[in-house]
């Protein structure tokens, strides 16, 4: 039971971070953008009819991340896999590279691996490839079609998070409001109400802007609105007070696309600890939201596991 339960621990220490989404737009007021900074650009803005009000209620709703995921089961893709374990004093103790093809095709999607490359005792089970980490293995579940995978392509339905839902799968979908709403109350132990950063009780842990920024995508410089969400300095060193240490997230001026997220997750606890920073870029194709890259370095502990030290990046071809 101990050891179940640490399992999901650390599952949810891997995806937190991973999919990072927008609030559900009962958990915040209107009047909650007056605790916003603007800079003078979107001050501007708004005399030329920027509405930093219907903005916010815009990234509440936005779902682009969610999207990006899903859709991303339902087409062909090229991608390149580079994942890193660390040992205490930062030292590679372990590496996995690949080139992987997923071929959708029916309804159905397989995945082929070329130019693997493994360093260090990257496996558990050498001829059935089972990863020892924990957290390849978690890449591998989240990233990694094993098998013919078919289904319906639903792409446009909308979250569901099933309320009376029992034991694992009251777990997981406890898991999903986590990272696709991340502002609401989740029921997972400790972190609880943590996650609700634009709740009136979290909200004097954090400041928050609107701001102008660039974003170099490929061989273009793109005019964003930035939407960011930073614990105060006077909270940094506050170990247990807060979940989300950073969430940033990139709005092209011209059409709104999200174009990227940053973000970190920071908790030192009684059962666990962890810290961890992530990116993804986003495109569109087809109208349609595709996740392009993204990377993850951090740790996470939990008795009765080894802390593991990671760092990876996957670069999507489509």
């Amino acid at each position: 039971m101990i050891s179940h339960f640490y399992k999901k621990i650390s599952l949810l220490i891997l995806l937190f971070p991973c999919f990072l989404n927008a609030q559900d737009t009962d958990s915040i007021d209107l009047d909650f953008a007056g605790f916003f900074y603007l800079d003078s650009v979107v001050i501007t803005a708004q005399e030329q009819g920027f509405d930093v009000n219907e903005f916010i209620e815009m990234v509440q709703n936005d779902q682009s991340f969610y999207l990006a995921f899903k859709n991303s089961r339902f087409i062909s893709f090229d991608a390149q896999n580079d994942i890193e374990m660390f040992d205490k004093k930062s030292r590679s103790i372990a590496s996995y590279f690949s080139q992987s093809q997923q071929i959708y095709d029916g309804e159905c999607r397989t995945m082929t691996f070329s130019n693997e490359d493994v360093s260090g005792k990257v496996y558990k089970k050498q001829k059935q490839k089972v990863f020892k980490y924990y957290t390849m293995k978690m890449y591998d579940r989240l990233f990694f079609t094993k098998g013919k995978k078919c289904g319906k392509n639903n792409q446009n339905s909308n979250i569901h998070i099933d309320e009376d839902a029992k034991g694992m799968e009251k777990y997981v979908n406890q898991l999903k409001k986590l990272i696709f709403s991340p502002g609401k109350r989740i029921d997972l132990p400790l972190i609880a109400d943590k996650t609700e950063i634009f709740s009136e009780k979290m909200r004097p842990f954090y400041d928050y802007s609107i701001l102008s920024k660039e974003y170099k995508m490929d061989d273009k410089v793109i005019d964003c609105y930035v939407f960011t969400v930073q614990v105060k300095d006077e909270y940094k060193n506050d170990k247990k007070s807060t979940v989300i240490r950073h969430l940033e997230t990139y709005f092209s001026k011209e059409d709104f696309q999200v174009l990227a997220r940053d973000y970190q997750v920071k908790y030192f606890g009684t059962l666990f600890d962890f810290d961890v920073f992530m990116h993804i870029d986003l495109t569109t194709k087809n109208n349609q939201y595709l996740p392009t890259f993204i990377q993850y370095d951090g740790w996470w502990n939990v008795p009765l596991k080894k802390k593991e030290t990671a760092k990876f990046e996957i670069l999507y071809y489509y």
